[in-house]
């Protein structure tokens, strides 16, 4: 596997943008809405490496004092995921969310905590 992206809940998408653009040189590569969760997804692409930094902006935020902290989660891309599954379970591990596929059928994803509580996307992008 290997790392492809980290999350960072935001209260002020544009300013974020701004400061991953303008700051670090990244470059906005898609901006999307998704309904079902009232939640915008920005992936900010490192031109330099690749690596990604996915904003992600609630329509009703929490207040960031109110939360944990605004780190969401690290992604991890893989060929397989059920493969891997199969090989954290007998691990001991339990998932968070055992996988599932995208609502567009483009991925397939899963979600773990590592043992310090930070959460894992595991993604298997799919071949249409």
């Amino acid at each position: 596997m290997k790392l492809i992206h980290s999350a960072i809940r935001t209260t002020d998408l544009n300013k974020s943008i701004n400061f991953y653009v303008n700051v670090f040189g990244f470059a906005v590569r898609e901006k999307r809405y998704i309904e079902a969760h009232k939640t915008t997804l920005v992936f900010l692409k490192d031109l330099n490496a690749n690596f990604e930094i996915e904003l992600i902006a609630d329509d009703n935020p929490k207040p960031v004092a109110e939360c944990e902290n605004s780190f969401a989660h690290l992604a991890f891309q893989t060929d397989n995921i059920d493969e891997d599954a199969k090989k954290i379970k007998e691990a001991g591990i339990v998932f968070l969310r055992e996988p599932f596929y995208s609502m567009d059928k483009s991925m397939k994803i899963a979600f773990l905590n590592d043992p310090n509580g930070i959460m894992i996307e595991i993604i298997e992008y799919l071949k249409k």
